[in-house]
């Protein structure tokens, strides 16, 4: 009994000693801040940061800093990552007054504007001299706006990561994975909104909130020790009757964890499972269950399992972690492959290894070289002149080999002629085959339809007669 008290009162106790702060930098963290705050946040204090006076007062944040006043005048900074750093040095004193006296600092930011990427490294520079943990939640934009603001966005990423201890990074495009195709464009903006305030939620919570099996401040550094890492999170809740496979479905769902799939590589695996009284231990153990298939047997997971009467019949649960630069280059660089001027390299080695070796290296075993003279409704005939050609290949040992190509080309055209005309003796049986082929282009003359556009329907060309598409022989 004297242990169960203790383990109910020394987290309240040690959860005063953690002040955590929430910085929103430039207009898309702005909005951000704002969702946060309309969600409900609890023991933690927020700060908006921006150039834009008229932004800053639409927001309920209850304490803000106007950057820049006499480099911008009260306007945003107009897209140039240059005006929004001037204008973050100019109220260099501001920010970090703002920034004092936290532990935990949260900074909120969209980058490839002008404000977001020009001062939000700067404040989480300032913030990190401030001795605080720095955790940086940015969203990138989408592709349609465009390589410069994307490029903008890059670069602001990878200053915000020498300085924050851990990057949440929501990329727009997929965030429109979320929502439904029919769903107006402001659903699609406000997704990264919500996740970020899940996010940043979901954290606080962790820390401050008491439970059976608490996760620290020092489990929270563990899973975000890695430098200059990419933090992973995920956050689901159910009241389904399957609500603890569920609620891991919805967390893993999450773009950031790509199904699971970015656990395997992660050393540490924070997990917190939080329910009402009616949670059961068979809950806990399916969850975690389904979980460790996810993670190697090398991975480190720190448990937490909280009982809040708040959540009735809702049960939720929270992963966090976080893979380093080098990890994180090469699982999120190979799937947008074209946004990331980094993953040109890893196009390179996929591109010499699905090319035409493989049909080169098929070519002699078939030995089809003959029939790249002549028209391609002879390549049938070739299959059949094989056992003809096979004496040629066993003369020849260096058939089989890549680095004989060449010797083919040059000693086999005397072959051509001989074995053409071999297999034009043996080509009764083959020559339907090679009046199919020719039939197999009839559709593509058209007649009157040829330019326009065809009428596709369930994969079939309605402009085509009904004949030709079903091979139908005509008496």
């Amino acid at each position: 009994m004297i242990q169960l008290n203790k383990n109910y009162s020394l987290p309240e106790r040690l959860t005063e000693f953690i002040p955590i702060k929430i910085a929103s930098v430039g207009g898309a963290g702005l909005n951000a801040l704002d969702r946060i705050i309309l969600d409900g946040l609890e023991r933690a204090d927020v700060v908006a940061i921006n150039t834009d006076v008229q932004s800053l007062t639409s927001s309920v944040a209850t304490r803000k800093v106007q950057l820049g006043r006499s480099v911008s005048r009260g306007l945003g900074a107009g897209g140039d990552p240059e005006v929004g750093y001037q204008a973050a040095l100019e109220s260099a004193d501001e920010i970090r007054e703002a920034l004092a006296d936290t532990d935990v600092i949260f900074i909120c930011s969209g980058l490839g504007g002008g404000t977001g990427s020009g001062a939000a490294p700067y404040v989480a520079q300032a913030a990190r001299e401030a001795g605080a943990l720095v955790i940086a939640f940015v969203t990138l934009p989408f592709a349609f706006e465009g390589k410069r603001r994307n490029a903008q966005a890059r670069e602001a990423l990878a200053r915000i990561s020498e300085f924050a201890h851990a990057v949440v990074c929501f990329e727009n495009d997929r965030m429109a994975d979320l929502i439904a195709p029919q769903a107006g464009i402001h659903q699609a903006f406000a997704m990264a909104d919500i996740t970020i305030s899940q996010s940043v939620r979901s954290i606080v919570n962790l820390v401050h909130r008491p439970g059976l099996i608490r996760i620290g401040f020092d489990d929270l550094l563990s899973a975000l020790r890695t430098r200059n890492s990419r933090c992973l999170f995920g956050y689901g809740e159910s009241d389904s009757d399957n609500r603890a496979h569920d609620a891991l479905t919805q967390a893993l769902k999450n773009p950031l964890m790509d199904r699971g799939r970015m656990l395997a590589d992660s050393t540490h695996v924070l997990v917190q499972v939080a329910g009402g009284p009616g949670m059961t231990l068979s809950e806990v153990e399916i969850l975690m269950q389904e979980l460790g298939r996810h993670v190697s047997d090398q991975t480190q997971i720190l448990f937490g399992a909280v009982v809040d009467g708040r959540l009735g019949d809702r049960l939720g649960v929270t992963i966090i972690s976080s893979l380093s630069a080098e990890e994180d280059a090469v699982l999120l660089q190979t799937p947008p492959a074209p946004s990331n001027a980094t993953s040109s390299p890893a196009c390179e080695h996929y591109e010499p290894v699905t090319p035409q070796p493989e049909l080169q290296s098929e070519e002699p075993a078939v030995e089809s070289v003959p029939v790249e003279e002549p028209v391609p409704a002879d390549e049938p005939m070739a299959a059949e002149a094989l056992p003809a050609a096979t004496p040629l290949s066993t003369e020849t040992p260096l058939i089989p080999t890549r680095n004989g190509e060449p010797e083919h080309l040059i000693s086999k055209p005397h072959e051509k002629s001989t074995s053409w005309k071999e297999e034009k003796a043996f080509t009764e049986k083959p020559a339907p085959p090679a009046k199919q082929e020719v039939l197999q282009f009839e559709p593509v003359t058209r007649g009157r339809f040829e330019k326009s556009e065809p009428t596709i329907i369930e994969g079939e060309d309605l402009d085509v007669p009904t004949y030709l598409r079903k091979n139908v022989k005509v008496k």
